[in-house]
């Protein structure tokens, strides 16, 4: 009876701890804890989309060119406070986020490693926000920090200023003196 008692007691041990051990394994990974996701859960309701930043003009303009979608450029640099906020309070918030990440090829340059490309676009003060298609035409630009509903109405009247530039660009070859049968 001893040895019965002894077998059911270290098999009733081996069972509890594999059962112990397979609910401590099943339990969910917890993610580390991220403060500035929990301030945009905090403060927006839910974690923004990052922006899908490109670095590299270039590229940035053949994929404008091959998608049609506009090109976005913010510049800033590393020691500017509004460049900073800019990116925190407007580039961060979900809707703005998801919007340009959708609606335009997204480029973030350094005013000062990119000094070439901000002269040409004439960029006088940080942060900067120019809007062009990929033929280099100005749509829009944002001069310094704006709230998120003044950056978002801006990139919205771009984007429409885009699109009545494409249907003009595509549209009917109008009617002129030289192109009428007939005349000449």
């Amino acid at each position: 009876m001893d040895r019965r008692t002894a077998l059911c007691g270290i098999s009733g041990f081996l069972v509890s701890s594999l059962a112990v051990g397979a609910g401590v394994s099943a339990k969910p990974r917890v993610t580390p804890y991220n403060p500035q996701e929990a301030a945009q859960i905090a403060e927006f309701g839910e974690a923004a989309p990052p922006i899908t930043w490109m670095h590299d003009l270039k590229k940035a303009r053949k994929i404008s060119v091959s998608t049609g979608k506009p090109m976005l450029i913010v510049f800033g640099g590393p020691w500017c406070q509004y460049c900073k906020k800019l990116d925190k309070e407007v580039l961060g918030h979900p809707t703005v986020a998801r919007y340009i990440n959708t609606s335009f090829v997204p480029v973030h340059l350094d005013s000062e490693k990119d000094q070439r490309a901000a002269q040409i676009l004439e960029v006088k003060a940080l942060p900067t926000t120019v809007i062009l298609n990929s033929d280099a035409d100005l749509l829009g630009s944002i001069e310094g920090y704006v709230a998120v509903r003044d950056f978002a109405q801006v990139l919205k009247d771009s984007l429409d200023y885009h699109k009545t530039m494409q249907q003009e660009s595509s549209g009917p070859i109008r009617q002129t003196r030289s192109n009428q049968p007939g005349l000449r």
